[in-house]
């Protein structure tokens, strides 16, 4: 069985790696998450993941000031829900948790197993600040170890895996079937708030076999800094989860450390994926690029102190366009400005280009912008 989660990013760098390293290690086969474009170095950071292999990073731009959040959901749901059997749909801050002596996978291919199961609701577990100010050092999963009472009524919500053959569209919280029926960690069918067939809300709280951790505020430095001002996925960039928004969900009447434990392999494989993304990958590597526009040809060169293969990200109004790095140059390499030949790229725009476009570019996976030159009084 191979298992999928897809999440939409938006200034989350100080706690990707530990999200993704945790998956890997409950089982998580593949990574889908969409790049909402970040100004604190995720993008740049998912960008890097997606060089080496780690995860999909899916260039998703905010659109006007309708929420991304589902129609990123939906883009992943239909492009690459044929890629695995199960597909879990969660939050940088979120974590699937296994409950019993099972592991997460295993309590899922129970799941994947009742032939009529189109999806699974399992139901947060709010976490409080554990009444820190300051972010201080460690993980999340071991510095924020107080928890809502498990019957709060925000932990009625849901987060859902679902069967990708058996669904038709999916919302930020529960999706709509095209068979089948929702299943909760019970393994019996769920019922949700208002009798209906989908909900974003239970009935019910059920921490059967699995649930969701929901680390929703954090400190209270980490929430004004980073969270307050950053909008919602789900509706306006204009949202504001400030003061009140904190106060209703930092709770912290329980102790629940189930996660400590695997604080160490975590750090462990965190460790890991900085050595690969310092060393076989362009991240931390210093370099240069330029770029030409034309009316009919984008063109130029790129060079890094990375040796592998390197890609241009092109933006064209804002849309996104990725390049190899692949063409001969000699006249790059005749000057030293690149110790390779192959360091050029070139890209055929499907029309023909004005003063009016707005022409960026970067080499992917890392910070370095290119420089562009304009030269559009001639077609090439």
């Amino acid at each position: 069985m191979k298992l999928g989660v897809a999440g939409i990013f938006k200034n989350e760098f100080d706690y990707i790696l530990e999200w993704i390293a945790y998956h890997q290690l409950a089982g998580v086969d593949r990574f889908f998450i969409a790049d909402n474009i970040s100004n604190d170095g995720s993008s740049q950071l998912l960008e890097a993941l997606d060089y080496l292999g780690v995860i999909n990073r899916i260039y998703f731009p905010r659109i006007g000031d309708g929420g991304p959040q589902a129609p990123a959901y939906n883009h992943i749901l239909h492009r690459y829900g044929s890629e695995v059997d199960l597909l879990g749909f969660i939050d940088a801050d979120e974590f699937m948790v296994s409950t019993n002596n099972l592991s997460l996978k295993e309590n899922l291919f129970d799941f994947a197993s009742i032939e009529d199961a189109g999806a699974l609701a399992l139901n947060w577990r709010n976490f409080g600040s554990s009444r820190r100010k300051f972010k201080g050092e460690g993980l999340v999963i071991e510095r924020f170890l107080r928890a809502s009472q498990k019957n709060h009524i925000a932990n009625r919500h849901i987060k859902t895996v679902l069967k990708p053959s058996m669904a038709r569209r999916m919302n930020i919280h529960e999706c709509i079937l095209e068979s089948g029926r929702y299943y909760s960690g019970n393994l019996e069918p769920t019922v949700f708030e208002k009798g209906t067939s989908f909900e974003p809300k239970t009935i019910e709280v059920l921490y059967d076999r699995i649930r969701i951790n929901h680390y929703v505020v954090k400190s209270r430095q980490e929430h004004i800094m980073n969270k307050e001002w950053k909008g919602s996925g789900g509706g306006s960039a204009r949202r504001q989860k400030g003061e009140a928004y904190f106060k209703d969900h930092d709770l912290n009447d329980e102790l629940d450390d189930a996660l400590a434990c695997f604080a160490g392999d975590v750090k462990r494989r965190i460790e890991n994926l900085r050595e690969r993304l310092s060393t076989e990958s362009p991240y931390l590597c210093f370099g240069k690029a330029h770029v030409n526009v034309m009316p009919k040809l984008v063109g130029g060169w790129a060079v890094s102190e990375f040796e592998g293969p390197l890609k241009i990200r092109l933006l064209i109004n804002g849309e996104e366009y990725l390049v190899n790095v692949d063409h001969e140059r000699p006249d790059v390499f005749r000057k030293g400005i690149s110790n390779r030949r192959h360091c050029g790229f070139s890209f055929r725009p499907d029309r023909v280009l004005t003063s009016q476009d707005k022409i960026e570019a970067y080499i992917y996976g890392t910070s370095i912008s290119a420089k562009v030159n304009y030269s559009l009084e001639s077609a090439s």
